[in-house]
């Protein structure tokens, strides 16, 4: 069961990341299967006393507070003064009764809680395999095997100018998207497959360092070590990083690297290797050896942080007119995942072009939820993340799972300030089933 579960998450980036109504109602589907049978293995006793959620609890309530908002917005119950003038209008033009409910868009609704509840369950489910080690190992080498593989098939895409996804033509971004639709997404993704490949390159890295790098002899150590029982690790780190550059996501890029840099603090910071040195010298080394080999297309992606000021004008129109909307019904929302027929009832002539995402999930979901339960939703992953912070220093061993369950957030959390890539279902589960690694690896190994 574990391993169908791993590798249906991994497959899912394969139909435009799951980003399809068919993709994602057969994920949520798969997914509640899985938990079904989960939990009948437990009752039967083929499955092991599942993991305490006593640690998740506070997340756990947050998490339930949106999802049951979400379906109260879809219900009828709300008071007349609650529900959107909308339903009034559409039954005087229809001429006949309808549910006046406070969502706009209740299919919308319907299906932004079917996904947000799969993602929920690919969390739970990634907590209760991953008390072991040695599955956790297992999953981070088979996610970084597996961003090693759409990352190749990305750049042969892009270098070979084929200009197709799969077997469709492209018809949005030109730029390395792998299987994604979006170079933003698919720069999101490359992120975190880049993070769960640092586990891959850990433990070479300690073996390596045994004379230390303060004499010639302990660096010339270190770098034919490194490269001799380290090449497949450092070829993978080095290709998705360069996949994620040349897709030329500007938000991905700072995302990334802003995360790999709270992972390297961390580490500095919990005290919990002994060779900082080495791992500086490490990090230097794939810095300096990647940005040779990818120049030009270092030189694409300034050239987008140049053309940053055009979009983002057209960005922060969209947010000052959102911000304003969410002031003016801060407590009921427009209904959860109905921002694309909701927002035309804000925007103006100011707005150019046509928005289904804000551009900025924060936002978007404040004014879909609701203030209150937004805020409830981004806590529930925030307090995932403190859970994980707090586990680098409870742990002894394997400590590095939660920190990149920390950085891991702070790359999608980033993000989400600038674009959807959280929005887009294989992302979400990615992030789900790796922050289920890192929590379940946050407590001591007695208490799991």
């Amino acid at each position: 069961m574990y391993h169908f579960f791993l590798a249906s998450i991994l497959l899912s980036p394969l139909p435009f990341g799951a980003n399809r109504p068919w993709a994602w109602s057969l994920y949520a589907l798969l997914m509640a299967l899985l938990g079904l049978v989960f939990f009948v293995q437990v009752l039967l006793g083929k499955q092991k006393e599942p993991v305490r959620i006593q640690p998740m609890m506070v997340s756990l309530i947050l998490f339930c507070i949106p999802l049951a908002w979400g379906l109260y917005q879809l219900s009828g119950l709300a008071p007349p003064t609650w529900v959107h003038p909308f339903w009034g209008l559409a039954a005087e033009q229809l001429g006949v009764p309808v549910v006046a409910r406070i969502s706009v868009a209740p299919q919308e609704t319907w299906t932004a809680l079917m996904r947000l509840g799969s993602y929920g369950l690919v969390f739970f489910l990634s907590l209760q395999f991953h008390r072991d080690s040695h599955k956790a190992a297992l999953t981070f080498k088979a996610l970084a095997y597996a961003g090693f593989a759409y990352a190749v098939y990305g750049m042969v895409i892009y270098l070979g100018h084929f200009d197709t996804v799969l077997w469709f033509d492209k018809w949005a971004s030109k730029d390395v998207t792998s299987t994604f639709i979006n170079r933003n997404t698919y720069a999101t993704y490359a992120g975190l497959t880049l993070l769960a490949s640092f586990p891959l390159m850990f433990s070479i890295i300690e073996s390596s360092l045994h004379y230390g790098v303060s004499s010639n002899f302990g660096r010339a150590y270190f770098f034919e070590n490194v490269l001799l029982r380290g090449w497949f690790p450092l070829l993978l780190i080095i290709t998705v990083l360069s996949a994620l550059l040349m897709s030329q996501s500007r938000g991905g890029f700072m995302s990334t690297v802003f995360a790999i840099v709270i992972f390297l603090f961390i580490l500095l910071l919990s005290r919990k290797t002994k060779h900082t040195k080495g791992l500086l010298w490490l990090t230097l080394f794939i810095v300096v050896l990647a940005w040779f080999v990818l120049a030009q297309s270092v030189d694409r992606l300034m050239d987008r942080f140049d053309a940053m000021s055009i979009e983002s004008e057209g960005r922060a129109m969209v947010y000052t007119l959102l911000d304003k909307s969410i002031a003016e019904n801060r407590w009921l929302g427009m209904g959860y995942g109905s921002f694309a027929e909701s927002f035309r009832l804000y925007r103006d002539e100011t707005i150019v072009g046509f928005y289904d995402k804000a551009h900025n999930t924060y936002l978007e979901n404040s004014f879909e939820l609701g203030q209150i339960p937004a805020l409830a939703l981004f806590l529930a992953i925030a307090w995932s993340a403190w859970v994980c912070l707090r586990g680098v220093w409870v742990r002894r061993r394997d400590w590095l799972y939660p920190a990149l369950g920390v950085a891991a957030s702070v790359l999608v959390g980033t993000h989400a300030l600038v674009d959807f890539s959280l929005q887009i279902p294989a992302v979400a589960f990615t992030y789900a089933l790796i922050m289920g690694v890192a929590v379940a690896q946050s407590a001591p190994t007695r208490k799991i």
